[in-house]
């Protein structure tokens, strides 16, 4: 005869806590680079941190499916490589940040949309 114990898994509600900082990410959301530009060099953004409510000392720690120049900065640049690329290629990327603040860690994220236009597009208005 076997027995079979149940296991009960009890979790904790999910608490927003009201009084945790933000952390945003601010910076270069989309792009739009020529097919030339695309082949021959790396495409950069330009990303920072903003802690409205923090002060420092805190720790950031960057992660990004481009090449991170400087994850533990406040600002850092984030090179995307996208060979090959045509005219009409829209490109997805995903750019992070871990904030910890008083024994409290805070992940954020975003995503950047790089658009690949031709070598002769017109100037697209901002």
């Amino acid at each position: 005869m076997s027995t079979i114990h149940e296991q009960r898994h009890h979790f904790a509600p999910l608490v927003i806590q009201p009084s945790l900082s933000q952390v945003v990410i601010a910076g270069d959301i989309q792009l739009f680079v020529t097919e030339m530009e695309a082949t021959y060099g790396p495409i950069i953004g330009r990303y920072r941190i903003e802690t409205p409510q923090m002060q420092e000392p805190f720790q950031v720690l960057w992660g990004s499916e481009g090449r991170v120049c400087n994850r533990q900065a406040r600002a850092t640049d984030i090179v995307f490589e996208i060979p090959q690329a045509r005219a009409g290629q829209l490109w997805l990327y995903v750019v992070q940040a871990q904030v910890t603040y008083q024994e409290t860690s805070i992940v954020t994220g975003m995503f950047v949309q790089i658009l690949v236009i031709p070598n002769t597009s017109p100037q697209l208005s901002a």
